[in-house]
């Protein structure tokens, strides 16, 4: 099976495609590709190309196209996942898992309780950009997400898209799970195209802002009995949309 890498646009609107930079680097001096050998270029437009190398250097890598084919479909439903952001790597980890599993897009989350603030300038946002774009390589789709700068909770709760889920542990018990509210507003939801999940830092949300996501339109959803790590619910819910949307198989 050819590696499959993302070229930014507009590498591959020829026939012939030069990949430069960090990309050229990996491919010959990482990975030890060569000239004759196949790899698999994906622009983010939705479409792939199997590219034949002609010449590789360190600098520079030079490719031709061989065959151009439509690649995997996204899910017909976006979901942006508004997720508060955890300690050390475990925001990775989600944004990793969370491509993998089909978000459109992340957003990094400053609740009131929240641990780590940040703002996503340097290392930390190109990190997260690359980390997204190898995994979207890795699991073979064509459409890599974004991932936002960091966003302040009220700010996020006004631009939000679509049908807004927050997923609350202390919810009262008969609050609908993530499908039941789905499925109670399902036409809502094709229409829309798109929901937008709130998941909370690691001390929860304050009851204020459950207040104020409700006024904002939020349905508060439960996820069960067990209390999750912030980037477990965040993968959980995001699982739970994309099989109640029919995006698992």
């Amino acid at each position: 099976m050819s590696r499959r890498f993302f070229v930014p646009p507009p590498a591959l609107d020829g026939d012939d495609v030069t990949l430069e930079g960090a990309l050229a680097h990996r491919l010959v001096r990482v990975l030890r590709l060569r000239a004759g050998d196949e790899a698999v270029l994906f622009d983010g437009r939705g479409g792939e190309a199997l590219a034949r190398i002609e010449s590789a250097g360190e600098r520079r890598v030079r490719a031709s196209i061989i065959a151009r084919r439509d690649g995997t479909p996204e899910p017909t439903v976006r979901v942006h996942l508004y997720q508060s952001i955890t300690k050390g790597e475990r925001f990775d980890w989600l944004i990793e898992k969370g491509t993998e599993v089909g978000a459109a897009r992340f957003v990094p989350l400053l609740t009131a309780r929240a641990v780590v603030r940040t703002a996503a300038g340097g290392q930390r946002a190109e990190r997260w950009q690359r980390i997204v774009t190898e995994a979207a390589e890795q699991c073979e789709r064509t459409v890599v997400p974004d991932v936002d700068e960091p966003m302040a909770f009220d700010a996020a709760l006004a631009s939000a898209p679509g049908l807004l889920l927050l997923p609350y542990e202390e919810a009262p018990a008969a609050t609908p799970g993530i499908a039941e509210a789905l499925a109670a507003d399902i036409d809502a939801l094709f229409a829309a195209g798109e929901v937008s999940i709130f998941i909370g830092p690691e001390g929860g949300y304050e009851p204020a802002e459950v207040e104020q996501a409700t006024v904002a339109g939020a349905t508060v959803v439960t996820m069960g009995g067990r209390v999750l790590r912030s980037e477990t619910a965040g993968l959980v819910a995001l699982t739970l949309v994309m099989q109640a949307t029919g995006q698992l198989g």
